[in-house]
């Protein structure tokens, strides 16, 4: 056993350095595959990490969405109402018959005073407004937003432009 330990003392004195080397790369490679492991399959089982926190403490009741919806449904002139949440986020998807466009934003914008403080504080509201073309007038199609840093809403006309229009 005393030859081996000579050899392995020999080969340690001739590459000490390379052999030093050689384990200080082993070893950050380990750290590297660790780190890029936990930061691309980390522990977060959301698809928003850590944005949602407060959520399960502030939710948008029924009681309130069907408030908001029998405010709109006053309006003759609202067809159908949608409300739904996703992440952060409260969808009122609206259909109007027979509105024009401002009438149809005023409409909309009357039930941000429905919706409770609590909600406005951690929730973006989505409004989307349709109107389906028919004989006498032409629909729209306009969404509008009212993130939680604002009051007010900002709208964005989405009707999409048809060919025949194009051509003109």
């Amino acid at each position: 056993m005393g030859e081996k330990m000579k050899k392995m003392k020999k080969i340690w004195d001739n590459n000490r350095i390379l052999i030093i080397l050689s384990t200080i790369i082993i070893i950050c490679f380990f750290i590297i595959v660790g780190i890029c492991f936990k930061y691309f399959f980390g522990a977060s089982s959301s698809n928003y990490g850590d944005r949602l926190d407060n959520i399960q403490n502030v939710t948008l009741k029924e009681e309130e969405k069907t408030k908001i919806i029998n405010k709109l449904k006053e309006e003759e002139t609202v067809k159908t109402v949608e409300i739904h949440t996703q992440g952060k986020i409260v969808y009122i998807r609206i259909e109007f018959d027979g509105v024009s466009l401002e009438k149809a934003k005023e409409i909309a914008s009357s039930t941000i005073p429905e919706i409770s403080d609590e909600i406005k504080e951690l929730y973006d509201i989505h409004f989307t407004i349709v109107k389906n073309d028919t004989e006498s007038a032409k629909g729209f199609t306009l969404m509008g937003a009212k993130n939680i840093n604002r009051t007010n809403l900002i709208w964005n006309n989405n009707t999409p432009i048809s060919e025949s229009s194009n051509e003109e």
